[in-house]
């Protein structure tokens, strides 16, 4: 059991838990790109480019409004190409396979933090990877419900104070739910989680075609009324460190 579900389970309903304690994301990212070597990175949601000047190689960054402030940003990436848009309006555009001349192998997906988003943007990457390529999803796993919303209530713990995480919490559960083919690890990675999928299928049409009903659940499900650990519990959290070697990560993931 994980160790904050430990902690709290006196109290399925509360609203609030320990902070994660796993390895932080970007941290996790940087060793994903060194043991899994990825020939091809997608990211959504570049913001100042942090997360961007991790990879090392050919790489599409999309984000409606580019931040970048990091001289060591574009490293040795043989490509670096940047698209300031809506990741809706770049896929309904662009087409990643054709930009890399071939398949996504890693992507991360950190855009607008609403579930809607989330989906489509997992969907529409999905497309264009191979069935073991990796996605991984941030802030799907929030600590208290005030950061877990649709808008960017108070925390409940001042040093949460800017971990907005909104309700991509619903998309989680949506993939659990609706793609069980899928094979996600959910990790206690601070601040607030990382989801990494693999066994991906680029020909899946599940979360497109039935878009509109999978919405309406999502959006029907109440994490105050959950509890945070409950949810935890349903979510298989685990932690960061069962992939924290080159052979536990080659237990789960390769590419």
């Amino acid at each position: 059991m994980n160790a904050v579900i430990q902690q709290a389970d006196h109290d399925a309903n509360r609203t609030s838990v320990p902070d994660h304690q796993g390895t932080e994301y970007k941290q996790l990212l940087i060793r994903i790109h060194e043991w899994l070597k990825p020939a091809t990175y997608f990211e959504i949601g570049t913001n100042t480019g942090d997360s961007l000047s991790i990879a090392g190689c050919a790489t599409v960054a999309v984000d409606p409004a580019f931040r970048l402030g990091r001289e060591d940003m574009i490293g040795t990436k043989p490509l670096c190409a940047l698209y300031q848009m809506p990741s809706d309006a770049f896929f309904r555009r662009h087409n990643p396979t054709q930009i890399f001349n071939g398949s996504i192998d890693l992507a991360f997906l950190d855009g607008m933090h609403y579930c809607e988003f989330l989906l489509r943007d997992f969907a529409n990457t999905e497309r264009h990877c191979r069935r073991n390529s990796v996605i991984a999803l941030h802030d799907c796993v929030p600590v208290e419900t005030a950061i877990a919303g649709r808008d960017g209530s108070t925390p409940v713990e001042e040093h949460r104070t800017g971990w907005w995480a909104g309700d991509v919490w619903r998309t989680l559960l949506a993939l659990r739910k609706f793609r069980p083919d899928l094979a996600l690890t959910v990790l206690d990675s601070p601040p607030t989680g990382l989801v990494l999928a693999t066994n991906l299928d680029p020909g899946s049409t599940v979360l497109v075609d039935g878009y509109s009903t999978i919405l309406s659940e999502m959006m029907s499900w109440s994490l105050e009324q959950t509890g945070i650990v409950a949810f935890f519990s349903t979510i298989n959290l685990e932690p960061t460190s069962v992939i924290e070697t080159r052979e536990r990560m080659a237990q789960r993931f390769w590419l």
